[in-house]
């Protein structure tokens, strides 16, 4: 860094933590003031113009943005977020006069600049910030972040992503802006952007690759590779492919799934901005969990590689995008109409083209989800649980998907298929918020719905209902009497309740509030037993909901190689079923990567003696019973497991070929480790 950056950084040090201290205090400290100026001076950028230049043999970056931007109140500063991986150099008003600036002052991440003149409310500016860096580790070890899921330069393929604020932005997550993106990479290199391309500009030994977004839109996510284009039409969708030599055919093959996944969107939302036209691209690993940009949908190596296409996945990216770039969202305490949106969308489309069952069970992964980290957050407060990370897909996203899911039954489903699309519709690139999706259900339900949106995305908590009753006889049968209780307060649901009888089941509908509820049911012949929602119309606690947290929660830590930590889920979930095979199987697997041979051997034949669900739990745990007897050379002891695996005829995830396989050749752990990968 230059003296002179030095000098504007260290601009009225005293002053800039000043402001930052008074505007952070707490109200209480000056109870006579009733503070309505914001920490952070309002604005809104209109216009994004970047200009980069890649170096991947050295993992660097340099970079200028032109960034147009509106005052939304008085103020003679204005603040961008920036990663802290990059250091600006140089910062100009539209004059090309500099501008006095101080980087990671006021906080981390963090670009104030300083103006001489004070900017009215509504009046517009435009500064260029120049700025380098890179993502590498070693050479920028004092500022590195480490994420390289948002974020990376190197010679073969990169990526920069919006979440690793590689450009000065403003509101993450919040305000779109229109944008051009210019990208100077080495010859053999091509990059992906947002909106439409620009043509591609050759000079010497690099290409400048150009896109352009002319509507506001989260801007500026890039993909850097060594791509092949091809394009197909699938109905009136076109798709442009960009993926390696080899994977070229296997995108092509995805247009099938995602067309037919955009179709049921527009049928069930109504159309999205610029629907006729996607981009397929080929990414890294690390990308896996990110949605892409404007039209963009990102698919991995091990994706493409895959048997059958992820239509799970694609469903959630597919409606990721269309949430973000659609409504997008006011503010972040909002964040739950895109993700929870996006979950919810994809279980209606494996619903609709797989059945009821397949819904269900979408449904009871995603409690699982939302009931992993539920108690760390409310959902409006989701994002300080870190954007992306596994709290926040639990509360934000999944306990999000929930709330649409108990909203649904609710309102009626007809109804709810019209409140989506009228959100939609009224709030596209307006900024969708809770307070307008609430309005919009109100006005279809036709009461007011401030305790539900209160309880389920205002607080943490989910009930744990159960019911007590007696059967008295009438004139005309049996009455059940008895009451629901929950342990919260101020909880309150409307709850069916199923009576089995000896000939047929009665049904009824009550209104449960606080912490007990009574109920009465008539039957004409003897009841059987009280089913309490057997619809599966609220997220609630259970014993079976915790084993199945437990199991999720240990199959994490498994994948981080946390082993220590994930034999203490799978414990915790033994502690709730000491009989679940699946607890003891999974920690059989980590005992087994471990090479702790005689402790997974030992959780294996608990798995056998257990309720043996699911049902692949036995023939798989005979096969790695034959696998450990066969690293202790004890050939014999393997094949009579071999065999057993074989004599249950069970082939689920090849099975019978994987017993057939070691029973003609003996098992050595240094040739394959963990050769089969069951799912969650």
């Amino acid at each position: 860094m230059s003296v002179r950056g030095k000098m504007r950084i260290s601009f009225r040090r005293g002053v800039w933590l000043g402001l930052l201290f008074i505007a952070l205090m707490p109200a209480r400290i000056f109870p006579q003031a009733r503070r309505t100026t914001p920490a952070v001076p309002k604005i809104d950028v209109e216009n994004y113009a970047l200009d980069v230049t890649l170096t991947p043999a050295e993992h660097e970056m340099q970079a200028s943005a032109r960034i147009r931007f509106k005052a939304l109140e008085k103020t003679d500063m204005v603040m961008f977020e920036i990663s802290e991986n990059l250091s600006v150099q140089k910062v100009l008003d539209a004059e090309g006069v500099e501008v006095l600036f101080a980087q990671d002052e006021v906080g981390p991440g963090i670009l104030s600049l300083h103006f001489a003149k004070t900017m009215e409310a509504g009046e517009s500016a435009t500064v260029t910030v120049e700025y380098e860096g890179g993502f590498d580790r070693d050479r920028f070890s004092r500022n590195y972040v480490r994420d390289e899921t948002t974020a990376y330069v190197g010679p073969e393929d990169g990526y920069l992503l919006y979440a690793a604020k590689w450009f000065p932005l403003n509101n993450f997550l919040v305000d779109r802006a229109t944008a051009t993106v210019e990208v100077t990479v080495p010859l053999g290199l091509s990059v992906i952007g947002p909106g439409e391309q620009l043509p591609v500009v050759t000079k010497g030994i690099t290409e400048k690759f150009g896109w352009t977004a002319s509507q506001p839109i989260l801007p500026n996510s890039i993909i850097v590779g060594q791509f092949f284009e091809r394009q197909v039409n699938v109905g009136l969708i076109e798709f442009n492919c960009f993926a390696t030599e080899e994977n070229l055919e296997a995108m092509q093959k995805m247009a099938q799934p995602l067309a037919r996944i955009i179709e049921f969107y527009h049928k069930t939302f109504s159309a999205a901005p610029a629907a006729k036209s996607y981009r397929l691209v080929e990414v890294d690993e690390r990308l896996a969990n990110h949605y892409g940009t404007l039209d963009t949908v990102y698919l991995t190596r091990r994706e493409l590689s895959g048997a059958q296409p992820p239509v799970r996945d694609l469903a959630r990216r597919v409606a990721y995008q269309w949430w973000m770039e659609g409504p997008g969202i006011a503010s972040r305490d909002d964040l739950w109409l895109v993700d929870g949106m996006a979950y919810y969308s994809a279980a209606l489309y494996i619903g609709q083209t797989d059945g009821a069952e397949a819904f269900k069970e979408e449904l009871n992964n995603l409690a699982v989800l939302a009931l992993k980290f539920e108690s760390k957050s409310p959902i409006r407060n989701g994002f300080g649980l870190g954007y992306k990370s596994e709290a926040y897909e639990s509360v934000v996203g999944g306990k999000g998907a929930w709330v649409l899911n108990m909203l649904r039954p609710m309102v009626g489903e007809v109804k709810f298929t019209e409140l989506l699309q009228r959100y939609f519709a009224a709030q596209a690139g307006k900024g969708g918020s809770t307070a307008a999706f609430r309005a919009m259900a109100e006005s279809l339900f036709g009461a007011d719905l401030k305790w539900f949106f209160g309880q389920w995305i205002e607080t943490i908590g989910v009930p744990n209902i159960q019911s007590d009753f007696i059967i008295l006889r009438t004139i005309d049968g049996f009455k059940v009497s008895g009451n629901v209780t929950q342990e919260r307060d101020l909880f309150r649901m409307p709850l069916d309740i199923d009576v089995i009888a000896v000939t047929g089941t009665q049904g009824g509908t009550i209104d449960l509030q606080g912490k007990s509820t009574p109920f009465d049911i008539e039957t004409t012949t003897m009841p059987q037993r009280v089913v309490l929602d057997p619809g599966g119309k609220i997220l609630r606690d259970s014993p079976e909901l915790q084993i199945a947290v437990q199991l999720s929660l240990g199959m994490d830590l498994k994948e981080k190689n946390s082993f220590v930590e994930a034999i203490r889920a799978f414990e915790n979930a033994l502690k709730r079923n000491p009989r679940n095979s699946l607890a003891h199987y999974r920690m059989a697997e980590v005992f087994f990567e471990q090479s702790n041979l005689s402790a997974a051997a030992d959780s294996f034949r608990n798995a056998l003696n257990g309720d043996k669900k699911p049902g692949w739990t036995e023939v798989w745990s005979y096969i790695y019973l034959g696998k450990i007897f066969d690293i202790l050379d004890q050939r014999q002891r393997a094949m009579a497991e071999y065999n057993k695996a074989l004599n249950t005829k069970d082939d689920t995830f090849g099975a019978q070929a994987e017993a057939k396989k070691w029973l003609e050749t003996p098992y050595t752990k240094e040739a394959t480790t963990m050769d089969i990968k069951q799912p969650a």
